[in-house]
């Protein structure tokens, strides 16, 4: 797949190949979070339209059953009839998919206009109240309203609101399978997005952002907190609020852990060997531990570098990172020591190895040096591309040379300070 963007986040503009291993490098402030975050946008609100129009044609229908009950019992239930209106209280009560419900409604509704010497005026009402079922049932979707609706609210919620670059009038989002328009989004001055011809399938099914291992010690914030998705108006409210990438990666960290057969034992047992022990989250306390031994660590007391493990830990025990699922990781290298942002480079490539997609920003060489490393050993160079992220622009092309050369700067600044010190002795 191919992403292509203008005036979007940090970023002018950008078209990236959005291999298995994406990895944009570049000093600060220059964009290379936004490509992951909009990618991670994009999952979401493709998955978000699907259950919002579930939602939407769901809630109308029990909304119907419900009317009909409250309108029809009233007119019929003192008649000598072996019709119940217990058992039409099942449908209300219990929250059965509409597929079980909708069969039973009809039955109900012939057994009424069943009912000896009927008013003509009842019998009226029941037979509206199928034509609207029926109404319901067949017509289409506002298909095109639920998905701009749907990447409007999770851009907002994703970007504060602030989806444009600042200054710009507008921008545009577009996905590509070679010549095939995957999607096709343009993004107004008020955050609006409006979509331009049909939405076509994406192969990656979910995503995660993981920006932060410290997302552990703030369990008791977090657990409170809201996206612009469920709020309004947050500020306004006064209830804490925070992006859609974190309350998503929390809330997957919180799912506890149910044995399975398809679960990753493999990589599982590497990281808990780099890390000596398992990072849970631990019901009874209401907070992520740390195990080790015979020993629960506070999470607040655990090493930063081992939380980074530990998220995919998690993440893997509960096989929210599988096949065709997408890993965006920002600036992993943060919190680890070098020899450790070699051990998780290993891991990453081995998730890209089966099936995994994995987007980096990093601006550690270590890290990107691994990678590139990693790639090769698996034989896995042509599913990897490094870009470069300057002046807030990315082109796309692989430009490793271009990104060792800047990273060495520091180097060629020690060199210099180092001559200047020799000359003045």
């Amino acid at each position: 797949m191919k992403l292509i963007l203008k005036n979007i986040g940090m970023l002018k503009e950008a078209e990236v190949s959005l291999d298995p291993l994406c990895l944009i490098a570049g000093v600060n402030d220059n964009g290379k979070s936004t490509i992951g975050k909009v990618v991670f946008c994009i999952i979401k609100a493709i998955n978000r339209y699907k259950e919002d129009l579930k939602v939407s044609k769901d809630h109308e229908i029990k909304k119907l059953i419900a009317d009909a009950y409250f309108e029809l019992r009233p007119l019929t239930e003192d008649r000598d009839t072996s019709f119940s209106w217990f058992d039409f209280r099942i449908i209300l009560m219990n929250d059965n998919e509409l597929k079980d419900s909708v069969p039973i409604f009809r039955q109900f509704l012939l057994k009424l206009k069943e009912i000896p010497a009927l008013d003509k005026s009842v019998l009226n009402i029941i037979q509206d109240i199928e034509s609207r079922l029926k109404l319901l049932l067949e017509q289409p979707e506002d298909t095109k309203r639920f998905i701009e609706n749907a990447f409007t609210r999770v851009f907002a919620a994703e970007f504060d609101s602030q989806v444009l670059l600042s200054g710009a009038q507008g921008g545009f989002i577009q996905v590509w399978e070679n010549d095939l328009q995957l999607i096709n989004l343009n993004i107004d001055r008020n955050n609006k997005v409006t979509l331009n011809g049909e939405i076509e399938p994406i192969v990656i099914r979910d995503a995660t952002f993981i920006e932060t291992p410290l997302i552990l010690n703030f369990h008791d914030l977090l657990i409170s907190s809201q996206t612009q998705l469920e709020l309004h108006n947050v500020r306004a409210l006064g209830i804490p609020y925070t992006t859609l990438h974190t309350k998503d990666l929390f809330d997957k960290l919180r799912v506890p852990v149910l044995p399975s057969e398809s679960r990753n034992e493999e990589l599982l047992s590497q990281i808990r060997t780099i890390v000596d022990g398992d990072l849970q989250y631990d019901k009874s306390q209401s907070n992520f531990v740390f195990k080790r031994a015979s020993e629960n660590i506070s999470i607040k007391n655990t090493a930063s570098g081992i939380k980074v493990f530990g998220l995919l830990q998690i993440l893997l025990a509960n096989e929210f990172i599988t096949k065709n699922t997408l890993v965006v990781f920002d600036e992993p290298e943060n919190h680890l020591h070098p020899k450790w942002q070699l051990k998780l480079a290993e891991v990453l490539v081995e998730l890209v190895s089966q099936g995994v997609y994995i987007i980096v920003s990093s601006h550690s060489p270590y890290m990107i040096e691994a990678l590139e490393r990693y790639s090769a050993l698996k034989g896995l160079e042509g599913s990897c591309s490094f870009y470069l992220a300057e002046n807030n622009k990315v082109e796309n092309k692989s430009q490793l040379p271009e990104i060792f050369a800047l990273l060495s700067e520091p180097f060629d600044e020690f060199r210099q300070l180092d001559a200047k010190v020799l000359h003045d002795e």
